[in-house]
């Protein structure tokens, strides 16, 4: 099972060169307790470049447990994880910072996302990220 641990950061575009893979750009903000979006749209297949903005003055970060996807790029961010927890997809940003990585999302669904942060995503940071057909 592949784990990843990185920075990131996240609004919705989609960008293209001709001879090379289209990219969708997503850009995530976190901030004191929610994310904005709370929903997002990507395609099975299409590389996706992922900005995650730590709008607010906590500590936050971005996971989702089961989430079938290649990586293209990812950064190690040190960032802790609580004891037994270990997403497919993990990101996170001090507040204040930002980051950014690169995968490809292979499977269509729906998957959660949420904060890890102690007592976070009991407050509501959580949102929902929809992985369509090409």
């Amino acid at each position: 099972m592949r784990k990843l641990v990185l920075i990131v950061a996240a609004g919705l575009a989609v960008a293209g060169c001709a001879g090379s893979p289209r990219i969708t750009e997503v850009q995530v903000s976190m901030m004191e307790f929610g994310f904005q979006p709370s929903e997002f749209s990507v395609t099975a297949g299409q590389p996706v470049r992922m900005t995650l903005v730590n709008d607010g003055t906590l500590e936050h970060d971005f996971n989702i447990m089961e989430f079938p996807m290649e990586m293209t790029s990812a950064e190690a961010d040190g960032h802790e994880m609580g004891a037994g927890m270990e997403p497919d997809l993990h990101m996170s940003a001090m507040g204040g910072e930002s980051g950014v990585t690169e995968f490809t999302p292979t499977v269509p669904g729906t998957y959660e996302y949420f904060c890890s942060v102690t007592g976070h995503k009991e407050a509501g940071m959580v949102g929902t990220m929809t992985v369509l057909a090409p």
